[in-house]
Parts: structure tokens; C-alpha cells; sequence
């Protein structure tokens, strides 16, 4: 007892150390602050909890980085279009306060929003070079490891959820405490470590890389939830179409599903084919019917609540005092994205979250055209682990409450850095194409000479002949 209290004494201090050193090193403090927010050590140890650390030092990060890069921040503001897009849906939940069914539910629901928002900007301010774009990688397949190795943890010492039998596994925490919340964490970090190991060059790192993704999918199969199994089959579907070797993907994920299918226990192999049965027209389960229902009570809402909906994060308390109105039912959030945002925030939040999706899709879109590119190798393979974690993310969205939950701006800030960290290297590379000469563009084609020709036209006069006079 005595060892485990030193131990986790020192790890305290470590972890202090890290802390204060990262409010001078913005980037080390940026992933201090990542850790903290997904980890929740206010949860892990409740003696914690009333300091809200994550909260306190993402103010402390937010007031350095305005300090530091005050005009950059401005500059940004006023450009970046996923970053309005974030404002505008945040500016729509604060609207929503006045006309809510329960006002301090929806202040407080705001001020959770403000808190992924700053993560969000913050990933955007300090994510600014290659370099980091390759550190944050990494991070995503460390964080991944950490919420797949404590869930196994947990099961195996017989922490899990029990429904209809199944032994469904959860996460340690309440931003993972739900299998289904698990799930969706899993999926959205699962193609970080597939686009690394391809984008890697050593075998042994991309071993390591498979060997940890095989280990996600095996604890997010455990999860029992049957939308995240159809995500993957999503995520590989779109892996197949965009692949140019198609026979290969197919045998080998054909191979992989099933040997995975015969080491799965039969009570997870019982609750998958349920979709299956779902499908053939077979009676649905009391979960579905339950889901049904509050879809029902959903559309009724947002015809008596259209332009503003109910208010930000009150959907369960206004199914369960307007529409059940005690008829003794548990009050059940709406399982559905955009019927959340619908009822929530009306069709203006509609609207604004329709906008803050399309930009994230357009920012990924840049920086996949980069394609066959080796200067913007890794932003091309994080822009395709962004783009799988989108799909995913949205397939298990169409079951799923996850306005509030963090992947959907981790997402922005990390697809609006990465689109950045592009566009400056782009305009760099094309800073030097212009410097150089005609005849040093021999194979540069006709649009690169024109630039040249051009810029030299535009040396006056007296600067050509001083040119050729030192020539």
C-alpha cells in the first residue's frame, strides 16, 4: 500500500513538472492539455475534482497563446473558415439559453461546448509545423492505446456492463464510462495508427502499429456495439473504393474478419448478428424499440420547437416533461446527431452544424490532393486518418447523441491545422520555384517559366543592367 502511494506520489509530481513545464513550451502544454482532458483526473481521483485542472490550464493555455501570437490568432479569426464555422455553432447554443426548457442546463451545456472549443483553437494555434504534425500522430496512437489497455484492464478484473447477458466493456472515466461512448472513441483513433504504420518506413514500427490497432478492434468488438462494427465495415469500404490495389485489400481484410469471428466469444458473435436478423424483418430488441420511440417524440419536438429548438443539451428533459409527461418511462436522450441538433438548436443550429461539417470535409479534400506527392507525404496521411475518423464518426452518429462529445472538434482543430501546415509549405515550395531561373526549370513545365519571366520582368530597368553588369 505504502509503494503504491509513493508511486503514484512521484507520477503526481512527474506529471506537475510536465505541466508547468508546458505553459513555456506551448506545444508540450497543448498535449499536457489533450491528456487532460481525455483523461479526467478530476474522476480517477476525486480529491481532484472540484480544482477542474483541464479547465484551469486551458485558460492558462488559451492566455499565453494570445500573448505570444496575438496577431496570428486575429489573423486566423478572420480566415480560417472551420474556425467561424465553430463560432457560428457556438454563438447559435448560447442563443438557445433564453428559449430553453431548462436555462441552466443549457448555461452550463454552453460552457462544455467552450471548453472543446478552446481545445479546438488551441490544436489549430500550436499544431504549426511538419514536425508537430508527426508528434501529434503519435499522440493519437498513444491516446488510443491508453483507453484500449485500461479497458482490458478493467474487463479482465471484471469491470463491465452487463445487458442481455453480453459483458459489454467500458472505459474508466464518463467521457468513455458508456461502451457506446467507448466505441466511438475507438473508431475515431483506430485510422491514426493505420495511416502511420503506412506512412512509416521501418517494419518493426509498422509490426508495432498493427499489432496496437489489432488490439483496439479486438477491445472495441468487446464494447458490443453494433454500430461501431458497421463503422469499420464503413471505414474499410471507403479504404477498398479509394485503394488501388483492391484484390489485395479485400483478401487481406477478408482473411483478418475471420480469424477475428473465430476467436470471438459466442455471446459477442450472438449480439452482432442481430443486425443480420434486424435486416430479414425480425422483431427488434427492447433497446430499438425504446429508440423508436424517442425518434418519434424527436420529430413532434421539433415541430413544436423549429427555429431554436428545446436549448443546448435539454432533449431528455424536455422528452421527459413534455412528451412522456409521467408516464413512468426513463427519460432517453435522442440517439441521433442531427435529430439532436434539430431538436436542440432548430434549424438554425441545423444549419450552423451543417456548415461546420462541409468545412471540415472541404479542408480534408486540399490536403488529399496531394496525392503521389512525396513533399506532403504526412499531411496526406493524416488528412486520410482525418477522413476515416469522419466517416466513422458519422456512421456512428446515426445511433448516437455526439454534439457535446469531443471528436467532432478534436476533428476540426486537427483537419484545420494539418490544412495550414499545407497551404504554408505549398506557398514555400513555391517561393523557391520562383527564384529560380528559366533555364534551371528545364523540366518544370510552361506555367512554372511564365512565373519566372514575370518576376524578372518586373526588376526595373536599372536593376537589369546592374544584373548584367555583374554578370
Amino acid at each position: 500500500m505504502n509503494s503504491n502511494l509513493l508511486l503514484f506520489g512521484l507520477a503526481g509530481l512527474a506529471g506537475m513538472a510536465i505541466a508547468i513545464r508546458g505553459l513555456f513550451r506551448p506545444f508540450l502544454g497543448l498535449i499536457v492539455l489533450m491528456s487532460l482532458h481525455f483523461l479526467q483526473p478530476g474522476e480517477l481521483v476525486p480529491a481532484l475534482g472540484p480544482l477542474r485542472i483541464e479547465f484551469v490550464y486551458a485558460i492558462l493555455m488559451l492566455c499565453i497563446g494570445l500573448r505570444r501570437k496575438r496577431s496570428e490568432i486575429t489573423k486566423l479569426l478572420k480566415t480560417d473558415k472551420i474556425v467561424k464555422a465553430t463560432i457560428f455553432l457556438e454563438a447559435v447554443i448560447i442563443l438557445t439559453i433564453p428559449f430553453a426548457v431548462w436555462k441552466g442546463g443549457a448555461f452550463d451545456c454552453a460552457l462544455e461546448f467552450s471548453k472543446m472549443l478552446i481545445l479546438q483553437f488551441l490544436i489549430i494555434f500550436l499544431l504549426d509545423s511538419k514536425e508537430r504534425l508527426a508528434m501529434m500522430f503519435w499522440f493519437m496512437v498513444v491516446l488510443m492505446m491508453w483507453f484500449a489497455g485500461t479497458t482490458l484492464s478493467a474487463y479482465l478484473s471484471g469491470d463491465f456492463y452487463v445487458v442481455n447477458g453480453v459483458q459489454r466493456a467500458q472505459g474508466l472515466n464518463s467521457m468513455v464510462g458508456d461502451p457506446n461512448a467507448l466505441a466511438g472513441f475507438l473508431v475515431a483513433l483506430l485510422p491514426f495508427s493505420l495511416e502511420l504504420a503506412a506512412s512509416s518506413r521501418r517494419n518493426l514500427v509498422k509490426i508495432f502499429l498493427a499489432l496496437c490497432a489489432l488490439m483496439t478492434l479486438v477491445m472495441l468488438l468487446f464494447t458490443g456495439a453494433r454500430i461501431a462494427l458497421i463503422a469499420i465495415f464503413g471505414m474499410i469500404l471507403l479504404y477498398f473504393i479509394r485503394s488501388k490495389h483492391k484484390i489485395r485489400v479485400i483478401v487481406s481484410f477478408a482473411v483478418l474478419a475471420l480469424c477475428i469471428w473465430s476467436f470471438l466469444p459466442d455471446q459477442y458473435k450472438a449480439r452482432y448478428l442481430t443486425v443480420k436478423q434486424y435486416a430479414e424483418g425480425e422483431q427488434l430488441d427492447d433497446s430499438n424499440k425504446a429508440r423508436l420511440a424517442v425518434w418519434d417524440a424527436g420529430w413532434r419536438m421539433l415541430e413544436d420547437h423549429p427555429v431554436l429548438g428545446v436549448g443546448a443539451g435539454q432533449f431528455a428533459i424536455a422528452y421527459g416533461t413534455l412528451y412522456l409527461k409521467a408516464q413512468g418511462k426513463a427519460w432517453f436522450q435522442p440517439h441521433n446527431l442531427f435529430l439532436q441538433v434539430a431538436c436542440e438548436l432548430g434549424v438554425v443550429g441545423l444549419l450552423a452544424f451543417s456548415y461546420f461539417l462541409f468545412q471540415i470535409a472541404k479542408g480534408i479534400k486540399q490536403v488529399l490532393e496531394s496525392r503521389g506527392e512525396k513533399d506532403f507525404s504526412r499531411n496526406y496521411h493524416f488528412a486520410e486518418a482525418c477522413l476515416y475518423m469522419m466517416v466513422g464518426i458519422a456512421i456512428v452518429s446515426t445511433v448516437s447523441h455526439t454534439l457535446y462529445r469531443p471528436y467532432w472538434y478534436m476533428l476540426a482543430g486537427l483537419v484545420s491545422a494539418n490544412q495550414a501546415i499545407y497551404a504554408k509549405q505549398k506557398a514555400s515550395q513555391g517561393r523557391k520555384a520562383s527564384r529560380k531561373s528559366p533555364e534551371d526549370l528545364r523540366g518544370a513545365g510552361w506555367k512554372a517559366k511564365r512565373v519566372v519571366r514575370k518576376r524578372r520582368d518586373r526588376v526595373p530597368s536599372y536593376g537589369r543592367s546592374v544584373v548584367r553588369w555583374k554578370t
